[in-house]
């Protein structure tokens, strides 16, 4: 079954109208035949009524936890500055998860190995569900704006599960 509102002319209409060409009609299927828009007002008919809310109290979003947020948004700094060797794997290696680091090292960085070859622009941080939360960031990488991705996991502290350069 189609669920059809259609109480406003599409802007082809209108333009097809203003050339002086008829407006194309559209069909709706109802199961069992083409039902057409009504000849006097063009509008289509409703075929079926959409299902009503179901009853209860609506649901609400979790709160954010801003510590976790600020906790996120410093690890991704400190990995960047593990990504441009101004910070030694070593003293982040409590905070992610081991495949983060062979990641990173596995970046290229700057064609000398030199400081300076990676650099966050932005971070947004946010958390879609209790125990989880989601780093979005823009570093400078080899000379281009590249995004960066991060997941934190609340395990007996948060700690990085994923990271990818885009």
């Amino acid at each position: 079954m189609t669920i059809t509102r259609d109480s406003e002319e599409t802007t082809q209409d209108i333009l097809r109208t203003a050339l002086g060409l008829k407006p194309r009609y559209r069909y709706i299927w109802d199961g069992q035949e083409l039902l057409g828009p009504c000849e006097r007002c063009g509008h289509h008919p409703v075929v079926e009524e959409p299902t009503p809310l179901p009853a209860g109290d609506p649901v609400v979003d979790i709160v954010q936890d801003q510590e976790a947020l600020r906790e996120a948004a410093a690890v991704v700094a400190m990995l960047v500055d593990v990504l441009d060797q101004r910070r030694s794997p070593r003293q982040v290696r409590d905070l992610v998860n081991p495949r983060v680091l062979r990641y990173l090292a596995a970046l290229p960085t700057d064609r000398a190995g030199s400081h300076g070859g990676a650099r966050l622009l932005s971070v947004r941080a946010v958390q879609p569900h209790e125990g989880a939360v989601e780093v979005a960031a823009s570093v400078r990488l080899r000379g281009r704006r590249r995004a960066l991705a991060a997941s934190f996991e609340l395990g007996e502290q948060w700690v990085c599960e994923t990271i990818r350069v885009l």
